[in-house]
């Protein structure tokens, strides 16, 4: 919910990852389908980077987990990309170079605007989406000076499958 609003700016962006990933390619899909990535806090091949972590917090963070590049919905069935330019480290069976063309080519697909949902913040908006199926992205594009405060929930959810 949104308490603190800076001036300009400030908006969230989320990509519905489903249909993104129904209008690959079927060649693409194919590539994909199966094939895991490697996820951590921060990859080193990033731009954007994360504030850190406190040595607590660190204790309770696995270094790398994997996951498929295409999870299943476990209540409606269908399959969306489960990628992250900032986590993924590595895709399994694939160089670098290729993880990396991989990974943009997916992300630059996921994220054209077709797919994409932007919210404009006012007072009290609140949002409710589902993390199994979307990418979401906050966009700090106002005055570092310029506050932005919004209350967020996340519940304790199934894995990826």
């Amino acid at each position: 919910m949104a308490k603190q609003l800076p001036e300009t700016g400030d908006d969230t962006q989320f990509v519905n990852m489903t249909r993104a990933y129904e209008d690959l390619p079927p060649d693409k899909k194919k590539r994909i389908d199966g094939r895991k990535a490697k996820h951590g806090y921060q990859s080193k091949f990033s731009p954007r980077k994360l504030t850190g972590l406190t040595p607590e917090a660190k204790k309770h963070i696995p270094d790398f987990v994997m996951h498929s590049l295409v999870r299943t919905h476990p209540e409606t069935g269908r399959k969306s990309l489960y990628v992250n330019p900032i986590r993924i480290e590595a895709i399994q069976g694939l160089e670098e170079v290729e993880t990396l063309e991989l990974l943009d080519a997916l992300i630059d697909h996921a994220t054209q605007t077709k797919y994409q949902y932007r919210q404009k913040w006012r007072l009290n908006d609140l949002v409710i989406s589902d993390n199994r199926c979307l990418l979401h992205k906050a966009n700090g594009d106002y005055y570092p000076r310029h506050t932005r405060d919004l209350y967020r929930v996340m519940l304790q959810g199934d894995g990826p499958y």
